[in-house]
């Protein structure tokens, strides 16, 4: 066999073997592994007592602890159902309330708008609306809470029944229940880091430092671990500093949430940062100052790919010429947001990113002493509460930590840091373990020219202190591109540096983005088609082996099972209305799906790893109108998913007493109005007769719940930016032409859906995702406030074209 020749890629077993996979016992098992967990913390705390022993270090550890416990199940309940919508076919002249809805928008609809409803039954018109908060400033108060409630408050009409009009039929589809989900949770997890994390995080940090420099003031002048210290006393200065700038949050909710202040302070800055840093230094080192210092000016400059000050040498000398990427210490996401929220951000992405590497028998020395050092410093607990709800979240590590490391360090029954052979056994026993699948490192030299994609990542193997974690998306992107590797010995072609996101969709079951990616491959990577073709088959296979356990094992994946229940086109829609049989609708749902998956990807950012209401009477009543009657998009597998991810998110938060009150009546309501919302479904695919408080509830009670959902909390300010839906995320780095690859998404447009069922023959008007893929150059990377000031105005010149094929739908 060809040594050189590079391997299927397959997906990960123990990437995907976690939280709430398996059978039932392997859950109960994991609930008891739960409770193993404490007890270990515990143990290995009160056996780490002579950790700072005089002249060296025999570190034993009893005892290593799992990152197997589960977090919730995904709950899928799926009430019996038959699709029985008699084909039919529609002439805009038959829709009853078109009249009404060309008069509210005070224009005629297009030939092209009203060809596409006799053929499509639908288009998507683009969002020219002229909204009164294009004018508002990001920080300037708002009345919103959200875009997308804010546009189906206006679609919906008056809540006042007298008030109703013809054109008041709403639409609800898929992509506006996703993008709520992504709210109320990006919401959660933000209030989450604030109040749980930050100060576990800044009091982890605050020990770690205080341990490295007893450690270095009490090792011997000379030794392996006085200068193991002394990088440590460097590597934990950084966060410090960064973290006790911004100040400190309270562990405990407060009651009522009175006490959280949620507003930006704006005491992160660089040269409050570097004074803080410049107050440890009577206490280090200057060898570790100087390294301190080096690092924090790359970190807070934020535009450049450089070697390590404090990891760059040993890294080189073990063989891996690594160029730390500190463009990625550009706070993004929701993370732009407050000084804790930007503190917490650089300090995850510096545990995340920082790269004691296994090759090196330094800082594998150095990660052995960081593992026993959470645990006499009593740490662990801290970590663990920080890494089990983000795994929950988006996933384990992708990398080596402090499981693997505790575990090996337990097996051998001591280490001895000072001593070279004893830190080699830890090495050997750390090369049995999986390395990682993705490759998140610039690695630059000509040695890269003589090795595999897949030596290259066994070469970044090492131990992350709070890893960044394996997504199936980021894996895909991984094994679909690579920088200056040897080519694939079997076609003799390379993989190319960049590409899209259309291959993730192609893999998640998207038939539409299967002749979609071909055109990508002809228009800009002619000379990988082979290798491509071969790869995308490879994943295929792999992804089709996954099964619904495996979708359902945490939140990042689950989001992503949901997405894949719009690719409907192998299902049989006999039953089904009409506009769902069509071509077109499929690119509606591809885009949905991108839509959602980009605020996904945004969401995640900093964990995941990137490859690189009743009203009182006024008189006399007049007569009621007739009821606008809307509709659901019934796509009842979509439902059911989101039903049952929004179940695991509610109860995974609780049982780690993450939710509080304030938002688990948040959870409640909009698991309670999916639930209303697919019993329209049925009856709609049923063709059902539905009765008139049913339309006026859809009409008015989900859009008011939702943006309740997604108010502020108490004592938060409800500021513009806060309501603006528009967003940015960085998926992929391509360091061989300097280029980011970005998905965004921007003001939402209109969708006009024409139906026919049981109850008429009328016209619907709902929201839909506005999808965008561009690439920029690897210098700071694009925020959310960069990319809204080239939204949020009616000159939108500065914004790149959508992608062309999304456009075939949007008609005007």
């Amino acid at each position: 066999m060809d040594s050189t020749k590079e391997p299927t890629p397959q997906v990960p077993e123990e990437s995907i073997k976690e939280q709430g996979a398996g059978d039932k016992n392997d859950r109960s098992k994991k609930k008891i592994k739960a409770v193993v967990l404490v007890l270990a913390l515990i143990l290995i705390g009160l056996l780490a007592f002579s950790y700072f022993s005089k002249d060296n270090m025999n570190i034993s550890i009893p005892q290593s602890f799992t990152a197997d416990s589960m977090f919730a199940e995904f709950k899928l309940a799926s009430a019996p159902f038959q699709a029985k919508i008699p084909a039919y076919s529609i002439n805009y002249t038959e829709l009853t309330n078109l009249l009404d809805f060309e008069k509210d928008q005070a224009a005629p609809f297009s030939a092209a708008q009203k060809a596409a409803l006799n053929q499509d039954h639908f288009f998507v018109a683009p969002n020219l609306d002229s909204f009164y908060f294009y004018g508002v400033g990001p920080n300037e108060p708002t009345s919103r809470s959200d875009d997308w409630t804010y546009m189906y408050e206006n679609i919906k009409g008056s809540s006042r029944i007298y008030e109703r009009e013809p054109q008041d039929a709403v639409f609800i589809t898929s992509d506006f229940l996703l993008h709520v989900y992504h709210r109320l949770l990006e919401k959660e997890f933000e209030f989450i880091e604030q109040t749980e994390f930050y100060p576990r995080l800044q009091a982890m940090t605050d020990s770690l430092f205080s341990q490295a420099v007893s450690g270095y003031n009490s090792a011997k002048v000379g030794s392996r671990d006085r200068e193991s210290f002394e990088r440590l006393i460097a590597f934990f200065a950084v966060p410090k500093a960064i973290l006790d700038s911004a100040g400190s949050t309270t562990v405990e909710l407060a009651p009522g949430y009175e006490d959280v202040n949620l507003a930006d302070t704006g005491a992160d800055t660089d040269a409050n940062i570097l004074n803080t840093l410049e107050s440890l230094k009577s206490l280090m080192p200057e060898s570790s100052y100087n390294l301190a210092k080096q690092e924090l000016e790359l970190v807070l400059a934020k535009n450049e790919l450089k070697s390590s000050p404090i990891f760059g040498q040993l890294l080189t000398a073990s063989g891996l010429s690594d160029l730390h990427d500190y463009t990625q210490y550009a706070p993004r996401s929701h993370y732009n947001k407050n000084s804790i929220l930007r503190s917490y951000f650089k300090t995850m992405m510096w545990y995340g990113r920082s790269n004691f590497a296994l090759s090196s028998s330094e800082l594998t020395g150095d990660a052995v002493l960081i593992t026993a050092m959470l645990a006499q410093g009593n740490q662990l607990e801290n970590w663990e509460a920080i890494y089990a709800p983000t795994s929950f979240f988006v996933g384990k590590s992708d990398d080596l930590g402090v499981y693997e490391y505790s575990e090996v360090m337990t097996k051998l029954g001591s280490v001895d840091t000072n001593d070279a052979e004893s830190i080699s056994k830890v090495q050997q026993e750390l090369k049995n373990y999986q390395g990682p699948q993705i490759m998140s490192s610039a690695v630059f030299g000509d040695e890269v020219f003589d090795l595999t994609k897949e030596e290259l990542l066994q070469k970044t193997k090492g131990f992350r202190f709070m890893g960044q974690r394996f997504t199936p998306d980021a894996f895909i992107f991984s094994s679909l591109t690579q920088g200056d590797e040897l080519p694939d010995p079997e076609t003799g072609e390379k993989l190319p540096s960049s590409t899209t996101a259309l291959m993730v969709m192609n893999i998640l079951g998207s038939q539409k983005a299967k002749p979609l990616v071909d055109q990508w491959i002809n228009q800009n990577a002619p000379a990988s088609k082979n290798i491509l073709a071969k790869r995308l088959s490879e994943l295929e296979q792999s992804f089709s082996t996954l099964t619904d356990e495996d979708w359902t094992q945490n939140i990042y994946w689950g989001w992503l099972y949901t997405i894949k229940s719009l690719f409907t086109e192998t299902l049989d829609l006999a039953g089904y209305p009409e506009f769902m049989k069509r071509a077109a609708w499929n690119t509606k749902s591809l885009q949905a799906a991108l839509g959602s998956w980009t605020e996904l990807k945004h969401d995640t950012l900093l964990y995941s790893k990137q490859s690189y209401a009743e009203m009182g009477a006024g008189g006399g009543e007049p007569e009621v109108p007739p009821v606008p009657k809307g509709y659901v998009e019934p796509n009842i597998q979509f439902l059911d998913r989101l039903i049952a991810l929004s179940g695991m998110t509610r109860d995974g938060l609780m049982s780690r007493n993450l939710l509080g009150n304030e938002f688990q009546w948040r959870n409640e309501e909009f698991i309670r109005w999916l639930n209303f919302l697919r019993e329209i479904a049925v009856k709609e695919l049923q063709n059902e007769v539905i009765s008139d408080d049913d339309f006026e509830t859809l009409r008015v009670s989900p859009v008011i719940f939702f943006d309740r959902i997604l108010g502020p909390l108490p004592n938060e300010e409800q500021i513009e930016n806060n309501a603006r839906s528009a967003l940015i995320a960085d998926v992929h780095t391509d360091t061989v032409n300097g280029q980011i690859l970005y998905e965004a998404t921007g003001i939402p447009n209109y969708i006009f859906v024409a139906v026919k069922d049981a109850n008429g023959t009328r016209l619907t008007k709902g929201l839909v995702f506005s999808y965008f893929e561009f690439s920029g150059p690897l210098t700071e990377r694009l925020t959310d406030e960069a990319w809204r000031e080239l939204n949020y105005k009616l000159d939108k010149s500065g914004v790149p074209p959508s992608p062309a094929w999304s456009t075939t739908i949007v008609k005007q």
